[in-house]
């Protein structure tokens, strides 16, 4: 069956937008009477636990009136209620965010069949002053006195929370402490060298008025000099609210802090929290214990890198380590862009990830022997090696903080900086396989997903990012022997329920839950033949979800990761008079052939795995597919559209192909019996849309057509597609698929719990409108719209109602979401019909020559309108 290129649809039509389901319910909530005795005790804490604060700020600083930062928790959420919050003086609006996975109780529960199921709920933070604070107090015990009182203009939205209310209580120091890593980092590093300094970042709470923000600054500048430390940078970025500093404190002042942590800096009410600096260190899913054997012995080699000049304009970009730019897999293959010149200190064999990263978006798998990418990769070191560490592990650099190190990388690409013009305006993806082991997603949006949603909201470009690694030992039921005796099939069962029922543990790191980017997760697959012995085992036959592949969802439970790619098969050990089962890291098979450094051979490779892998293949096949994208856009005269709109059809086209496949099988075997709901949620948590098959949208078959659109749309606007039907459709019983694949980038609003300032979703109009054969192994309908990625997979005999004029319509909606709409929202739009092989309609043909006549006509009418009238 011969291969036709992809299509393009003609303009669409505008009109307003159809109405967007979903929206979830509220639960059995208590009486008034009910919650007064709940939460009377919590109120009496927090007025308490601020006269305290009072006192102590004014013993330390007379005169100072403090500012306190207070928590509001409740189940389900209040929509809003921070414009209720500006009718309070005093009470200034930080932000909200979800909260999930509720436990019931007996006062509130869901209403559904399931009174026991988990609630997701919201958490607000408001800093306020006491005479605020009192003002609330006050409203709240009128009400609890008179339930029906009436509410003035706008605080009608008190009445909500009141009645929603979980918790509300101060942020105090612990807030600042637990569950951020800052404790055991300090631990781990006074362990290693008690007399080192240590440097760590304190977040501050972001204020709007940079008067504020100055006062912040100089205010924990100051009390850290106070404890003989020093802040050794800084990064505002006011449009994804962060503000923090790198300090750094004597060992001595961290083990004072650790014993008591009644210290000024720690109580400072203008620090939101204290985290480890989030260096992103690749300490790998691999290391050296085992020699590979594919070792080429050859002469000591010189890995300086010569100048390359190249055709063809970079479309990645590699933020990573330095690789070996003249490695054999990769030379002639990098532009290395080394402006704060990390080269000068990062020898030839430390030089690992970056090589790594590099061999698997330009080669892909070493043992597969696939073609090298025909355009460059751009490669940005943003890591370095840790001397400190006893491997040299590669890592952010220490001296500034990894938002602001991105952040310049990212500008530096695209804009002027007043002396040199952008450096590689042509990028369309940029490949991040890092991520911070200290900050699991938790429902909260961190900074360094924020920024990836602003930068690419701002620059127009894909983020491919890897969704983490979680290598800690698998702890099943059985004990060792116990589990040795078991079948492989059974083995694979209960290592599949360990991980499910810790995934709490492994969650997706921080920046994998950003909306805007493409996250990928990894399959334990590739193309090696692990060579087993006795006490190792290799846990599936089939393709499954990699044992160490971070697991989802995403942010208001959106799909994340998006998408999964082969990662490479990780062995475990046998466990041995416990239940813990570990994994076994080295460089020999199995795992994916990759480029690596060696001081006596310059085509040295290795076997690793991990997520960063799959990343870097998602990165090349966002390559590939932006290469025939480029071709189709270029054949049909528009070239200016290629580079406005790329970005969001490669998002849309690694997706398009993506699929569970026989995954879904494979883990419904190992769950067991469980409902069709869960088993899509565990699905969807593990990979997201699929495996994506990269060759299927690169082209269409005789019985397979592909159409691309793409456009702008203001707030309440929506464009209709109209996608012809063949006539040999027409009350026939042939099975046919309809896949439909939209994206856009969302400007984050940092403050917001609905976080997306836009919300696109696309509907079938018309006859078909209530086209509901969905395919069973797909994500939930529901789940599809909560992100910035809407893939859906229609399939049938009765898929398509063929309607009158035979045409099928696709609508492309566009609302405000958390803010309203200040630029036009570019998307990139797929639709793939299909019917089964060998079927005997030209499909394919078909389409194209109505899309052809509608393209021409639509020509016509332009020419029309621009001539004169008389």
């Amino acid at each position: 069956m011969s291969r036709r290129p992809l299509l393009l649809f003609p303009t669409p039509d505008t009109t307003s937008p159809s109405r967007r389901n979903g929206g979830g319910e509220e639960p059995h909530k208590p009486s008034v009477t009910r919650q007064g005795e709940r939460l009377s005790p919590q109120f009496s804490r927090l007025e308490a636990a601020l006269e305290n604060r009072r006192i102590e700020v004014q013993n330390d600083t007379p005169g100072v009136d403090p500012e306190y930062t207070v928590v509001i928790e409740t189940y389900s959420s209040v929509p809003d209620f921070f414009k209720a919050v500006r009718q309070i003086e005093g009470l200034e609006w930080l932000g909200e965010h979800e909260a999930r996975d509720l436990e019931p109780d007996e006062d509130f529960y869901s209403l559904g069949s399931d009174s026991q199921s988990l609630l997701n709920g919201q958490v607000m933070l408001m800093l306020s002053d006491r005479r605020a604070i009192d003002e609330l107090l006050s409203l709240w015990r009128e009400y609890g006195q008179n339930p029906n009182m009436p509410f003035t203009r706008g605080w009608a939205k008190f009445r909500d929370l009141f009645s929603l209310l979980k918790d509300i209580r101060y942020w105090n120091t612990q807030d600042r402490l637990r569950n951020t890593g800052i404790l055991e980092y300090w631990n781990d590093v006074l362990e290693f060298d008690a007399d080192t300094s240590v440097r760590f970042e304190a977040e501050l709470w972001f204020r709007t008025d940079i008067v504020k923000r100055e006062n912040a600054h100089n205010n924990v500048t100051r009390l850290t000099q106070e404890l003989g430390g020093q802040v050794i940078s800084s990064c505002c970025i006011p449009d994804i609210n962060y503000q923090s500093l790198l300090i750094e404190l004597p060992a001595g002042q961290i083990e004072n802090i650790l014993r008591d942590s009644r210290v000024n800096l720690i109580r400072c009410d203008q620090v939101m929290l204290f985290r480890p600096l989030g260096q992103m260190s690749v300490e790998p899913l691999w290391s050296d214990t085992a020699e590979s054997s594919n070792q080429v012995e050859e002469e000591v080699v010189n890995y300086e890198a010569s100048r390359v000049e190249f055709d063809r304009l970079p479309r990645v970009a590699l933020f990573d380590g330095l690789p070996l730019a003249n490695h054999l897999d990769l030379r002639g293959s990098l532009i290395v862009d080394d402006p704060d010149d990390f080269e000068s200190d990062y020898p030839a064999e430390n030089r690992i990830h970056g090589t790594a990263m590099a061999s698997l978006i330009v080669n892909g798998d070493l043992t597969e022997g696939a073609r090298k990418l025909e355009s460059p990769v751009y490669v940005r070191p943003i890591m370095k090696p840790d001397v400190r560490t006893a491997n040299n592990i590669e890592c952010l650099p220490d001296t500034e903080l990894p938002l602001d190190i991105v952040h310049r990388a990212v500008r530096r690409l695209f804009e002027y900086d007043g002396e040199q013009d952008p450096v590689a305006p042509s990028i369309k993806v940029i490949n991040l396989s890092i991520g911070d082991p200290n900050i699991h997603f938790n429902g909260k949006m961190s900074p360094f997903a924020r920024l990836l949603d602003w930068l690419s909201s701002k620059y127009n470009v894909l983020f491919v990012v890897s969704a983490g690694n979680h290598s800690q030992s698998i702890t099943v039921q059985q004990s060792g022997l116990d589990f040795h005796h078991l079948s492989d099939d059974r083995k694979a069962t209960e290592i599949f329920k360990a991980l499910q029922e810790s995934n709490w543990e492994r969650k997706l790191l921080s920046p994998a839950e950003s909306v805007n980017a493409i996250t990928v997760g990894s399959t334990h697959s590739d193309e090696s033949t692990p060579v087993l012995r006795n006490g190792l085992y290799n846990i599936y036959d089939v393709e499954m979800p990699a044992t160490y592949s971070a697991q989802g969802n995403g942010y208001a439970r959106a799909v994340k990761p998006d998408i999964v790619m082969p990662g490479g098969k990780m062995l475990h050990n046998e466990a041995i008079g416990s239940s813990d089962i570990s994994a076994v890291t080295n460089y020999a098979a199995p795992g994916q052939l990759v480029a690596h450094p060696s001081p006596s051979a310059s085509n040295y490779r290795v076997y690793i795995r991990g997520t960063s892998n799959s990343a870097a293949l998602a990165s090349r096949g966002c390559v590939e597919i932006c290469d025939t994208l480029e071709g189709l856009f270029d054949e049909n005269d528009q070239n200016a559209q290629f580079e406005q709109y790329s970005p969001l059809l490669l998002k849309s086209l690694i997706t398009h192909g993506a699929s569970w496949g026989s995954m879904h099988d494979h883990i419904s075997n190992h769950l067991g019996s469980v409902n069709s709901s869960t088993l899509k949620n565990v699905v969807a948590r593990n990979i997201g849309y699929g495996k994506p098959d990269i060759d299927r949208v690169k082209f269409c078959l005789d019985t397979r057509a592909t159409i691309i659109g793409y456009g702008v749309l203001e707030n309440s606007e929506a464009h209709v597609y109209k996608l012809p039907i063949p006539e040999g459709l027409g009350g026939a019983d042939i099975w046919r698929r309809l896949t439909v694949s939209l994206s856009w980038f969302a400007k984050p609003c940092p403050t917001h719990m609905k976080y997306r300032d836009s919300a696109l979703w696309f509907t079938v109009e018309g006859e078909n409108k209530d086209l509901t054969a969905r395919s069973s192994k797909s994500v939930d309908w529901r789940q599809v719209k909560r992100g910035t990625l809407q893939h859906e997979v229609f399939e049938g005999e009765e898929l398509a109602v063929i309607t009158e004029d035979r045409t099928l319509l696709i609508k492309v909606n566009c609302k405000d979401n958390a803010s309203r709409i200040v630029e036009p929202i570019k998307y990139g739009l797929a639709i793939t019909l299909e019917v089964a092989e060998g079927v005997d309609i030209q499909l394919y043909q078909e389409i194209q020559e109505v899309i052809e006549e509608q393209i021409r006509e639509q020509a016509r009418a332009q020419l029309r309108a621009q001539v004169p009238t008389r």
